[in-house]
């Protein structure tokens, strides 16, 4: 039992009263795989268990245990209990009256009868059954003995809950209100409360004493010097039931008032307590129990709390709480209220979105638009709205309010710059940037103006229909943001601007130093700026050019933890972009297909969940690859496309014609990267080529994939170089360009193109006739995969290289290679790519 020793517990045994951000918490802790960590840094192991009344759960209470099912990084085990049976609950009944089975059997099946077989509710019948006196010990028989005719006529539909009320009934009456305030204040009070509601010495003792006299009753436990809960939360229940609606108001409404009156207002342990404050008012609010007059103080504790929620991203209760608010409210205020209407429905908007109730969200902002006073105060409206577009893929609609807002704030941009225009415009940029340090931006000067400010939020939120739609327009909003910034000051929105630029560069002048260099200042500079809402979204492209130098595989759970962090601080336009490039990279670097397709999967459909439709339409795509390459025996596609919502789309091809109708660039170039895929590794060279030129000619910016079509063109071209002698050397120069793009990027990462670069360079002697070089660069090449953990291009390379040796007529030495190959694929988990090399051979 030496693995007990080292095992880390964690147990929750009542996730039904769960909030979201203890779930969220422990979600966190499966996703981030610190499970993981802890094994590999001391052996320790973790068990977690968690239980719930199935009866008491909601739908995002079920999300988590959905999300924990998914989990990559842990086991899960469900284990469904209902009541005792009849055997188990006699054998209970039996110990607790020390009788024999067979004597307590017909007394069993009342009882088993009217509980339901829950031990919890046969102990409190029991209980009633010595009350009443149905249950007695006779001193003359010496031993238990009840009445089974009275046990019978004890009324079927008297529940637990009753049965426990009148065991409060019957405790003095100090006692019983107690506990109903502990029942109000929820499952657990301590003296954090406690000091509030009952602030002399005196009346707080003698609250403390009830309580201790409830424990001796067991009502109540104790832990600790102060802190107190209900034995089981059907007493809480109880506790609270006793009660008369009004009273239950008035209670609600005395502790509200308390906490607020001997708290002092914003201070620290004011804040500590707020959403415990409005709780109250809240749930008094409920039963009709508040003062009018009070209405707008209460409001704005609303807002408070919501904003305070949304700092813990509790975006759940952020919205409750502006509901509350805005119900107190009363419809919009002006005068004196006007700006807390105002925060009240843009906040309240802003966190419909997040929840992705947008019907909601259009209420909201239809009385925020129509009651605003000026054009700067529908600014925080547009944005929510606009970005809801966007999750839609509205992309020509968001636009075109975008660029509104713009004019309206002052700055006019072009967005139809040709190719010459934006060369321009970069270059006219880095000559600007070539003028400062990455230290004068960090420590330099900020932008103070507001309406600047909100210029540069607008070109930011402009990027991302662009690169929908014209992607290489993105790089003007970006050397104007960058311009902007140089002129006034730096701000967080500023260091977007700067990553885009570093993304202009490498496109233009293949200049990955540069790009690298302004990728990771402007996150140092939102670090220094303390601008947490940003730090996850700039990190996000931070990963996604680090595959320049760093290994592939290590940067999955860099992307993975910063779609977390994403989701914590609710960037739902960044989002999508993170969870599509981790979706591919997991296939691209050789990660098993059975993992890749269990995260992926996850990501879909919490995608569909948030409704984020971008990425659904990439992230389809890549995993019907991902399938493919498995050898999946699913029954049909229909139920992925499903996802999308559009009738009109149930295949692979009406995707890919959607993507074209509604001129999405990007999404295009992606259907046409994962054919491309496809058709190359099934060894269809002329489909092959195809899909690659297609996919080069939607090319406008540089993405990620951009390597692997290359690698994957050129290997094509040399193939196809012995297949199609009348196209031979044209397919030679595409081959060679491919090679020559390696050579200069194997000195970024040779861990990374190593490999590839050395299989370019065997097909390519293999195709001059030089065999012994070719020989030595397959070896090379497998070598290199297997070093860098590329397994699947381990398999590659051997394929080819077994190819090589059946053109030039060695069978023996082809067969060993098609076998390491096949092995090779077997661990990547591409079973359909095993299976065809065993037809083959």
């Amino acid at each position: 039992m030496e693995w007990l020793s080292r095992m880390n517990l964690l147990l929750d045994h009542k996730c039904h009263w769960a909030d979201d951000r203890c779930m969220e918490l422990l979600s966190a802790l499966m996703e981030r795989d610190h499970l993981q960590e802890l094994d590999d840094n001391d052996g320790t192991n973790c068990l977690f268990i968690g239980s719930f009344r199935s009866n008491e759960t909601n739908d995002n209470l079920l999300s988590h245990f959905d999300k924990f099912e998914q989990s990559t990084s842990v086991d899960v085990t469900k284990i469904e209990l209902g009541g005792l049976a009849k055997v188990e609950s006699n054998n209970m009944v039996s110990e607790v009256l020390r009788l024999p089975a067979r004597l307590t059997s017909p007394l069993n099946e009342l009882v088993q009868r009217k509980t339901t077989g829950n031990p919890f509710h046969i102990i409190h019948f029991m209980q009633s059954l010595v009350k009443d006196s149905i249950l007695n010990y006779s001193l003359s028989d010496k031993r238990w003995v009840w009445d089974i005719e009275a046990v019978k006529s004890t009324s079927i539909d008297k529940t637990v809950l009753e049965l426990l009320a009148r065991k409060l009934s019957q405790l003095p009456g100090n006692i019983v209100d107690g506990l109903k305030v502990l029942s109000c204040l929820g499952p657990k009070v301590d003296d954090t409360i406690m000091k509030y509601l009952y602030t002399s010495p005196e009346s707080r003792n003698e609250f403390i004493a009830c309580l201790d006299l409830a424990v001796g009753e067991n009502i109540l436990e104790k832990s600790g010097d102060s802190a107190y809960s209900f034995v089981h939360d059907m007493l809480k229940q109880s506790a609270y039931a006793v009660m008369s609606e009004e009273e239950k108001g008035e209670k609600h409404f005395w502790i509200g008032m308390h906490l607020i009156a001997n708290a002092s207002a914003d201070t620290d342990e004011f804040n500590a307590i707020i959403f415990s404050i409005v709780d109250q008012i809240n749930a008094a609010n409920t039963y009709g129990v508040t003062e009018e007059a009070s209405h707008m103080n209460f409001a704005e504790l609303n807002l408070k709390a919501g904003k305070t929620s949304i700092d813990v991203s509790d975006f759940q209760s952020a919205l409750s709480y502006m509901k509350a608010g805005v119900s107190l409210l009363n419809g919009w205020q002006d005068g004196e209220y006007y700006d807390m209407s105002l925060q009240l429905y843009e906040t309240a908007a802003l966190v419909s979105y997040l929840n992705t109730d947008i019907g909601l969200m259009q209420q909201y902002l239809e009385i925020l638009f129509e009651n605003a006073k000026c054009f700067e105060d529908r600014l925080h409206g547009y944005l929510v709205m606009i970005q809801s577009l966007l999750s839609n893929s509205k992309h020509v609609e968001a636009m075109k309010k975008i660029l509104f807002i713009l004019q309206e704030l002052g700055e006019s941009i072009s967005i139809n710059a040709t190719p010459k225009e934006v060369y321009i415009e970069l270059m006219s940029t880095k000559a600007l940037l070539d003028t400062i340090s990455p230290a004068d931006v960090i420590n330099g000067k900020r932008m103070a103006d507001k309406g600047l400010r909100w210029r540069l939020r607008f070109l930011q939120l402009l990027n991302t229909p662009l690169y929908m739609l014209q992607p290489h327009a993105i790089h003007v909003t970006a050397c104007r943001t960058v311009k902007l910034s140089v002129e006034h000051g730096f701000c967080s929105d500023s260091a977007v601007g700067l990553q885009i630029y570093g993304f202009g560069v490498l496109n233009i002048q293949n200049d990955v130093e540069e790009c690298l260099k302004w990728n990771h200042t402007a996150l140092s500079l939102v670090k220094s700026l303390g601008a947490k809402q940003m730090i996850p979204r700039v990190t996000t492209n931070v990963n996604i050019l680090a595959y320049w130098k760093e290994p592939l595989q290590a940067k999955i759970e860099s992307l993975k933890e910063n779609h977390h962090e994403l989701l914590m601080v609710g960037d739902l336009e960044i989002l999508p972009l993170n969870a599509i490039h981790c979706c591919r990279q997991s296939l691209l670097c050789g990660r098993n297909l059975q993992t890749a397709q269990k995260e992926c999967a996850a990501l879909l459909h919490e995608m569909h969940q948030l409704r984020q439709m971008n990425a659904l339409i990439g992230m389809i795509s890549n995993h019907l690859s991902i399938l493919k390459l498995i050898g999946s025996n699913y029954v049909s596609e229909e139920p992925l496309f499903r996802l999308l919502g559009n009738s009109e789309i149930n295949s692979l091809d009406e995707l890919l014609q959607f993507c074209k109708s509604n001129r999405l660039v990007g999404p295009t170039q992606q259907c046409y990267f994962d054919r491309l895929m496809l058709a190359f590794w099934s060894k269809n060279y002329e489909e092959a080529a195809q899909y690659a030129e297609k996919y080069s000619e939607c090319h406008q910016t540089r993405r990620f994939p951009d390597l692997f079509q290359t690698f994957y063109q050129g290997i094509t071209a040399f193939r196809l170089v012995r297949l199609e002698d009348d196209k031979s050397r044209e397919w030679a120069d595409v081959g060679k360009n491919a090679l020559s793009k390696y050579e200069t990027w194997v000195n970024y990462s040779d861990w990374n193109w190593e490999n590839k670069m050395l299989l370019l360079e065997a097909e390519s002697h293999a195709c001059i006739g030089e065999l012994e070089i070719a020989k030595s660069k397959f070896q090379a090449s497998i070598g290199s995969a297997q070093k860098h953990r590329f397994v699947h291009e381990e398999g590659l390379a051997s394929e080819l290289f077994g190819m090589f040796y059946d053109e030039n007529g060695n069978k023996e030495e082809a067969m060993q290679q098609y076998s390491h190959a096949r092995s090779c694929y077997q661990k990547w988990g591409a079973f359909a790519l095993a299976d065809r090399l065993n037809t083959a051979s």
